[in-house]
């Protein structure tokens, strides 16, 4: 399984989160920047990176509590993802 690694460390905003997910992902430039076009995208095929993967979000501890609610939010998304349409995709807060 791939293992993509972002760190957290200098997010201070939605955007950075989905700019640098989206990044590492090779999504396409249209992409939106929230978690219902983020189910679309890895249910679908229109990531240059394909499941299964995993990714893994470091130095997310001095994020504050919305930054957390969002990184809660996007590993729901992935574990929808498994167990709705059985891909093979992992989200986790490291």
């Amino acid at each position: 399984m791939r293992i993509i690694e972002l760190d957290a460390s200098t997010w201070s905003s939605t955007d950075d989160f989905f700019a640098a997910l989206l990044a590492a992902l090779g999504s396409p430039g249209w992409h939106g920047y929230n978690l219902n076009a983020l189910w679309d995208s890895i249910t679908s095929d229109i990531n240059e990176v394909e499941p299964p993967f995993s990714i893994v979000v470091e130095r997310a501890d001095r994020s504050d509590r919305d930054m957390m609610a969002l990184l809660k939010a996007a590993s729901a998304v992935f574990a929808d993802a498994q167990v709705k349409r059985g891909i093979d995709v992992q989200f986790t807060v490291a």
